[in-house]
């Protein structure tokens, strides 16, 4: 929450971006890297977790290993089942979501020079804010994208606020209503509030919060799940509150031109974590990876579907 803070004062406790296996960061070498995954695969499948989680957040928490990416997870699951080898990026939520995706094409550049295998795919998962910091990486203009970025057939974005979040525009907007109020003591409580970090500050600008404005990569493919509170969708409540913290999107929202517009999968009775582990949506995150590569592509049209928790 005060993660920008701390890297300007270059603090100790301010979180590096870094690819984490076992519990620790991996260093982004060769050895290191063939070491961490004998069984590397030449397809990968990258997460990016959201505001102030880490990785721990894709573990399913009702299995026998709770709590272990590396042992039950979307990652684990897709090793299994589809043969994808699993990154998982820890990284500071407090920075810019645009200072974030710059970190993160940086870092991907240098995991795809020393991994142990040729990459032929990449897939890449965010979720909430984590779908954000992709969409900042995937920016062909990016010098340190040109070593993976055609590599990216899909992009998996689950919760995450495209076009902004409801709560990070309320704390926005109560900011600027207390310092509109000639009282001391209302503006110092918005000086307060005005504290929280850059990074939940572009939560309320969504797809904005980026100064490239964050296209979407039109070399893939583009899938948007979405969860809402509700088990119907269409009810008033599921509606205004989506999965808790984010609303799904009004159809054609996301790509108002149709160019490279996502397809939308809603899961209802899915809340916003549980996006991150829910085993609804990761038979249907499956079936997207199994697919075969599709090359340069650009969905046209929007389609949104929903699936039954």
């Amino acid at each position: 929450m005060v993660g920008d803070y701390l890297d300007r004062q270059g603090n100790g406790l301010a979180i590096a971006m870094s690819i984490q296996h076992g519990g620790r960061a991996l260093p982004v070498e060769a050895t290191a890297l063939a070491a961490a995954q004998p069984d590397a695969t030449r397809r990968l499948c990258v997460f990016v977790h959201g505001y102030c989680c880490n990785e721990s957040v894709w573990a399913f928490p009702s299995s026998d290993d709770a709590g272990d990416v590396d042992a039950d997870s979307y990652g684990a699951r897709l090793q299994r089942d589809c043969g994808f080898t699993p990154v998982f990026i820890r990284y500071n939520t407090g920075l810019s979501i645009a200072e974030n995706g710059a970190h993160l094409a940086t870092l991907l550049g240098k995991l795809a020079a020393a991994y142990p295998q040729p990459l032929d795919e990449m897939v890449l998962v965010g979720h909430s804010m984590g779908g954000l910091v992709l969409r900042g990486a995937c920016d062909p203009a990016h010098p340190a994208a040109q070593g993976w970025i055609g590599l990216v057939r899909r992009v998996i974005y689950l919760g995450t606020p495209h076009d902004g979040a409801d709560l990070a525009r309320f704390a926005n907007v109560t900011t600027r209503t207390l310092h509109a109020i000639p009282n001391r003591v209302t503006r110092l409580i918005g000086d307060i509030l005005n504290l929280r970090s850059r990074g939940v500050k572009d939560l309320a600008r969504g797809r904005a919060a980026a100064e490239s404005g964050m296209p979407w990569l039109s070399s893939a493919r583009h899938h948007v799940l979405m969860g809402t509170l509700t088990k119907d969708p269409a009810h008033p409540i599921g509606q205004m509150f989506g999965d808790a913290l984010v609303r799904v999107p009004p159809t054609g929202s996301l790509a108002p031109d149709g160019s490279a517009a996502p397809e939308v999968t809603v899961f209802p009775g899915v809340h916003h974590l549980g996006l991150a582990h829910d085993a609804s949506l990761y038979r249907h995150m499956k079936n997207i990876c199994a697919g075969e590569p599709q090359g340069e592509h650009a969905w046209k049209m929007q389609r949104c579907t929903s699936f039954a928790a």
